[in-house]
């Protein structure tokens, strides 16, 4: 890529310093500049991009794009723009020569159930031989290969400039089909501005991030405004504030559990196995589907995909066979069974989904459910009570532990958390560790540890280290011990 690039695709960016160069990469962040990169300068909440501009160059910066008339070195690439969030995904998108236009990208968005949809829909069609990839919380695979894993990028939705590279994978190794969660951060963020997408999905919706939107409202808008004025997308009939997104799209395809819809479930019955139900269409298609998964909320997420599956040409029967021996989503309602004992490890992080989890669990759990979940860094007072009393109500005793502090103290997150505990129903564990051995060992036959917030992660941040620890791997060890 290089300024000819630029002038052609972008005329509307002010080219201030012209030089010929070629463009090796792009980058929002100075401590990732390479030799030849060109440097976007963001203004962020905790720190403006312009500030370090000076540390791009002399990393070896080729030019800037910048929002403010700084005087850089004459022999530099100068280039000012509106706004340099926008602008980064649109130099990205040129980068990669527009990979969103040629393959059909499905973006799926909600407070819950996006990694689900998202990797059930990717498997599925992986599983009927057709060309697919995959973006989102568990990592990015193209076809059947992990290009990148879960911590090469920020969770849910990468960076502008990861994305498009990831997407251009998927372009060179002919994928057809690409299934990407989007997050509220990418939208708000300008990660994915630009981007052509082939569908808009929405699964279910609470209250997540009010440390990053500050409001409810914004919260809601900002997931609303990813499906502005956008034909046929799929819409979860029963999610919460879902008139906010009725409003906003055209003529959507909407898909219910709780009522009549274009697809809806009927459920027949219900065990510790799954959910057997009647899939029904507005166009008369019927057929009764044993669903190998837990809870009413993965109905949902399988509606979702049957909804988008039929409209692609996709048969019940195809859906049928599919849903009776469904892919293990890592970190997922995924169940350790082992020794009679039953552990549950699930990526639940707010109230809304550890609600759904736990209140599956109390619904056949036969004997007591302990529980061990932490509260992440950057929190608010109200979500760390408020995420206490949810499982407080649903457990029987409750390990609160720490997940992610990141510049946080743990201690501090665990004691505004324990507020939430019903008294004697509880205690700080701060060591996960020590919280999951002692939940294990307290069990007996017939109950369930449930180990909440950080599904198939392997890294907890700290402000001062990283600590290494898979709940699904560690549980499997002190079983093993038993």
């Amino acid at each position: 890529m290089n300024i000819k690039d630029i002038k052609e695709n972008f005329p509307d960016f002010e080219i201030l310093q012209e030089r010929e160069v070629d463009i090796k990469g792009i980058s929002q962040d100075s401590r990732n500049i390479s030799q030849g990169d060109l440097f976007v300068a963001i203004r962020g909440e905790r720190a403006d991009g312009h500030d370090y501009i000076n540390d791009a160059i002399r990393k070896g910066a080729c030019g800037v794009v910048l929002e403010k008339d700084i005087k850089i070195a004459e022999d530099l690439v100068k280039i000012k723009v509106q706004n340099t969030r926008k602008s980064c995904s649109l130099l990205s998108e040129l980068f990669f020569g527009f990979p969103s236009m040629k393959l059909k990208l499905v973006g799926i968005t909600g407070t819950s159930g996006k990694t689900t949809t998202a990797y059930l829909i990717y498997s599925l069609f992986r599983n009927l031989g057709i060309s697919a990839g995959f973006i989102g919380t568990i990592g990015s695979f193209v076809n059947d290969k992990l290009v990148s894993d879960r911590e090469a990028f920020p969770p849910t939705t990468p960076e502008a400039f990861t994305l498009n590279r990831i997407l251009k994978e998927m372009v060179d190794e002919k994928v057809k089909y690409a299934f990407i969660e989007v997050s509220s951060h990418s939208i708000n963020l300008k990660r994915i501005y630009g981007i052509n997408f082939y569908k808009k999905i929405l699964t279910s919706m609470g209250i997540d991030h009010l440390d990053f939107h500050k409001t409810e409202e914004d919260y809601i808008n900002t997931k609303a405004s990813f499906f502005k004025d956008v034909f046929n997308p799929i819409l979860n009939l029963d999610a919460n504030y879902i008139d906010k997104f009725l409003l906003a799209c055209d003529k959507p395809i909407l898909y219910s559990v709780k009522q009549k819809a274009d697809y809806y479930a009927e459920i027949i019955k219900e065990n510790e196995e799954g959910i057997l139900f009647n899939l029904k269409t507005s166009n008369n298609e019927q057929g009764e589907i044993f669903l190998k998964m837990f809870g009413e909320f993965n109905i949902s997420n399988f509606l979702a995909l049957s909804a988008f599956a039929i409209n692609e040409g996709v048969d019940i029967a195809t859906l049928k066979n599919f849903a009776g021996n469904p892919p293990i989503i890592p970190g997922r309602m995924q169940l350790i069974n082992n020794k009679g004992f039953k552990i549950l490890v699930d990526f639940a992080h707010n109230p809304f989904e550890i609600e759904e989890t736990l209140g599956y669990l109390k619904k056949y759990a036969k004997g007591r459910i302990y529980t061990v979940f932490g509260v992440v860094g950057g929190s608010t007072y109200r979500k760390r009570v408020e995420m206490g009393k949810v499982v407080s109500s649903y457990s029987d005793f409750t390990y609160v532990s720490t997940d992610d502090p990141r510049g946080d103290d743990p201690g501090r997150i665990a004691e505004d958390v324990i507020k939430g505990i019903e008294p004697g129903k509880g205690k700080i564990m701060l060591n996960r560790r020590e919280a999951i051995r002692s939940a294990i060992l307290n069990a007996a036959k017939g109950d369930v540890v449930a180990l909440l917030g950080r599904g198939d992660e392997v890294k907890m941040h700290f402000k001062d280290r990283v600590e290494l620890l898979s709940d699904i791997e560690f549980s499997k060890e002190v079983l093993d011990e038993i």
